[in-house]
């Protein structure tokens, strides 16, 4: 049976993996942190990273590869039912036998216009953003990456928001500012939760022991020892203005497209 699905589909560093957190913490809701299946099955076919994703969500080798068994590349219907033999393993694997909506979410859907014109043709979206200038200190500050490998990582908040820029405005579509989650929890999640059709719950406040918590990719969302939440803290909000310089935030103010997104979204 093919469950309700939803995606969030925001730029890398816009708070995708704490939403996430939020989201897989409803008791209507079993929620994947990138399981990169779009990146195993279009595009640039990466096996070995759904596979080590696969891993952190709690799947072995080889159930991973069970359920990768028979689908097809480039295919909608493959897809689709990757989701759907999935769901029943999170629900046991997670211990939420009434969950009844699944999601998932990836800044990588960007990538491959096919699924881009997919998702936004038949699912609600969750797209996150943030001030790109904070986006910008935070893959600075990454100590255990390479000059190229920032670079790469900074030129895919571009190319995330031309992907889905023309969906952006349609009902099925929300936009969350990661500001608006740090400084203002609940009213952000309740927004959420109704777009999905779903009762307000604030069991995402609550202090319990997530099942495999490396699945949500950062320390910041959950504490990987005990799977229990983080608070959200607004005082990350401005540490950019002490991490940038001014060849930093000229790179952004001279980026049309991200002049451009600043204005969308609202950031100064």
């Amino acid at each position: 049976m093919i469950p309700a699905m939803f995606f969030v589909v925001g730029p890398l560093r816009t708070g995708s993996s704490l939403i996430t957190r939020c989201l897989d913490d409803h008791p209507s809701i079993t929620c994947l942190c990138e399981s990169e299946i779009n990146r195993a099955l279009f595009g640039d076919y990466v096996i070995e990273h759904h596979s080590q994703r696969m891993e952190a969500h709690g799947f072995t080798l080889a159930e991973t590869f069970r359920l990768l068994d028979g689908k097809k590349q480039e295919d909608f219907g493959s897809l689709t039912q990757w989701y759907a033999d999935v769901f029943p393993v999170l629900q046991h694997l997670y211990e939420k036998p009434d969950a009844i909506i699944l999601g998932d979410k990836s800044p990588d859907f960007a990538r491959s216009p096919a699924i881009v014109a997919h998702l936004a043709a038949n699912y609600p979206l969750v797209y996150t953003v943030r001030d790109p200038r904070a986006i910008l200190a935070s893959i600075e500050s990454q100590d255990d990456a390479t000059p190229e490998d920032k670079a790469e990582r900074w030129g895919l908040l571009a190319m995330n928001y031309l992907a889905w820029k023309p969906h952006l405005n349609a009902p099925n579509v929300l936009k969350v500012r990661y500001e608006d989650l740090v400084t203002d929890p609940e009213p952000t999640m309740y927004f959420v939760y109704r777009f999905l059709g779903l009762s307000y719950s604030t069991r995402f406040l609550e202090p319990f022991p997530r099942k495999h918590p490396e699945r949500f990719l950062w320390s910041t969302t959950v504490d990987f020892e005990t799977g229990l939440n983080r608070e959200f803290d607004p005082t990350r909000l401005d540490s950019w203005r002490s991490k940038l310089n001014p060849a930093h935030l000229d790179r952004i103010l001279n980026d049309p497209v991200l002049v451009e997104f600043m204005e969308r979204f609202d950031y100064e």
